[in-house]
Parts: structure tokens; sequence; C-alpha cells
């Protein structure tokens, strides 16, 4: 405490003094900034407390203030592997709920398979009002909810004409489908549809 400034932020001395007389300190640090590293676990270990500073001080005012450790926590909250696991799963289970509601409905299966995606709208509008990146969930959610919509669709269609799909297989067909995308996308570090980002 005696190191903090007057109104209690953490100047760039006191931060650098701190990382290199406490490795556990800075071990904390890291690990709290690893989900906003789009450069990876490996880039970040190579920083020096300075460049952390500098990464942590979003305003360029020379100390780390409240807001900005606030920031850092939820930054590592959302972004956690964690939180994105827990989102996958239920993204995952909402995109069978939706899917086979329109089917129970019997709308087209054509209008079946699209409203997986429709559903994926709410997590959409939830990251935007929570200030999450949007640029990587709402592509994902999508791309990875239209295409498990679209193969519990297909397979029901081909369990109709005498193929062997019963209900759980088509459940674990399209939830695998949807959590299989979302772990691509989430070590690749983009979503699949990157390259369409940007276009006009």
């Amino acid at each position: 405490r005696e190191n903090l400034e007057a109104d209690e932020s953490v100047g760039q001395d006191a931060f650098v003094r701190a990382c290199e007389h406490n490795d556990e300190f800075l071990k904390i640090v890291r690990y709290a900034m690893l989900p906003t590293m789009k450069e990876g676990a490996r880039k970040l270990e190579s920083k020096t407390p300075d460049e952390i500073f500098r990464r942590l001080d979003v305003d360029v005012s020379g100390t780390i203030d409240s807001f900005e450790l606030k920031s850092l926590v939820q930054g590592r909250f959302h972004n956690s592997w964690e939180m994105y696991t827990i989102d996958t799963a239920a993204l995952a289970a909402v995109t069978v709920a939706g899917v086979h509601g329109a089917i129970s409905m019997g709308l087209h299966p054509l209008v079946a398979a699209t409203s997986g995606m429709v559903m994926s709208l709410g997590g959409v509008l939830r990251d935007l009002f929570c200030g999450r990146d949007l640029a990587m969930a709402s592509q994902s959610y999508a791309f990875a909810t239209g295409a498990g919509s679209t193969v519990y669709v297909l397979t029901r269609e081909m369990a109709l004409r005498g193929y062997p799909f019963s209900a759980i297989t088509r459940i674990f067909l399209s939830m695998g489908t949807t959590v299989s995308i979302r772990c691509w996308e989430y070590f690749r570090g983009e979503p699949l549809l990157a390259p369409m980002r940007g276009r006009k």
C-alpha cells in the first residue's frame, strides 16, 4: 500500500518492482491477461514488466487505476476458456432445442435448420450489452448453430427415409458439430468466417 499513488492507483515503477520481486505476482498478472492476448501464451511470457504495464495502462495515464484493474479481471472472466466451454455446451443444447422445436411445430426442414441460427441472436445481444468481443462470438455462434441445426435436420430426413439415425444419434451428431466448430475456432483464435470480415 505504501507504493500506491495518492489516488490509490499503481505507478509504473511500483508495478515493475512488484513484478521483479514477486514471481507469483507476475504469474498472476500474466494469467489474468492471457484471454485478452491474441498473440498467445508464449508471446505473453516474453513480455517484460514494463511492456505488461503499458498494455494494462489503457488510458496512458502512467498509472493503473481501479477501472483498469476491474477491466482486467472482467476480461479474464468473460474471455476465459472456462466461460467459453460453458458457453459452447449451452450453445450446443440450444441448437438442438431450437431445431427440434421448429420441427415439432411442423415447419419446413429449411426453416428448421435456420432456427438454431436465429436463437443464437440472444447470445449476440448478451455479448453486445456486456461489452464482450463480438468479432469472435457473433460469427462463431451463427456458423456453429447453423451447422449443428443442419446436421440435425439432414439426419432426421435420412431417418424418415429408412436410414438408422435414432433421436439420440441425431442429438449427439448435432451437438458434436456445434462443439467441434467452436473448439476449432477457439484453438485457431479466429472464426472460420474470418476472411469475410471487413469485406464490402
